[in-house]
């Protein structure tokens, strides 16, 4: 059984580094989603290289936003239509069985998002991340900033390493802390029936009628369908959400 972690990365490159140290989980794929933030690609060019002296088996891949913050509603739709497809090639193209999210880095609004998105598309776990002391944490990573930028700068591979093991103690200590250090946290979900959820985005899009009273006052409720004199429409919004599902 194969196993892939999806997190994206804010500006704490530990939370997702220690939640693969600590989770119990045989890993497999590790997809890290980024911004174009100078930062946060540095932090994952760090996990990069941690990741590959620690977990050389790992596959760590990158998936990169076209943002640098989730900051409108279309901007949301298409962080959520990424993360559809992420998913969707993991179990497709690399064939994992098990798909594993953790939501402990990057926005907030993404992290909500990933988690609804999740449940919808059936994956097996969100989770959380959570340091016993923060500060203790955010004091090392600080101090190794200016590391971290040196590894995303220089070029080679074997450059990223050797700056790495120069300072090796303490990269380990910041992306590998002790499991008593944090907590991982479990993020409670239901599964979606797969065909009633087919069902009700199969007609909202193409059969809106057809659709029970209830499931259409609920469909209103969240803002996918609206009245219009006796009869109920899609939205423009519940269009592109349901297009996201579907994987158009």
């Amino acid at each position: 059984m194969k196993t892939a972690v999806i997190a994206p990365l804010g500006l704490s490159p530990p939370v997702v580094t220690s939640f693969i140290e600590g989770i119990g989980v045989k890993v497999n794929d590790l997809v890290v989603l980024t911004t174009e933030n100078e930062d946060v690609k540095a932090g994952f060019e760090l996990i990069r290289v941690g990741m590959s002296l620690k977990y050389p088996k790992i596959r760590v891949h990158e998936v990169t936003l076209p943002f640098e913050d989730v900051n409108t509603t279309e901007d949301n739709l298409r962080f959520m239509s990424i993360c559809a497809k992420v998913i969707r090639e993991e179990r497709e193209k690399y064939g994992c069985d098990k798909i594993i999210l953790n939501i402990a880095g990057g926005r907030k609004n993404m992290c909500i998002t990933l988690s609804l998105l999740g449940q919808i598309m059936g994956v097996d776990g969100v989770y959380h991340v959570v340091s016993k002391d923060i500060r203790v944490v955010n004091e090392l990573l600080e101090r190794l900033r200016e590391d971290i930028r040196m590894i995303a700068k220089v070029e080679e591979k074997e450059e990223k390493i050797k700056i790495y093991r120069e300072k090796e103690r303490y990269f380990n200590s910041l992306l590998f802390p002790d499991r008593k250090d944090y907590e991982i946290v479990r993020i409670p979900t239901l599964p979606y029936p797969k065909d009633y959820l087919a069902r009700i985005v199969t007609l909202t899009l193409q059969d809106v009628e057809s659709l029970s009273n209830e499931e259409k006052r609920m469909l209103e409720s969240h803002g996918i369908l609206e009245k219009v004199g006796t009869k109920f429409r899609i939205t423009e919004y519940g269009r592109k959400f349901l297009e996201v599902l579907i994987g158009r």
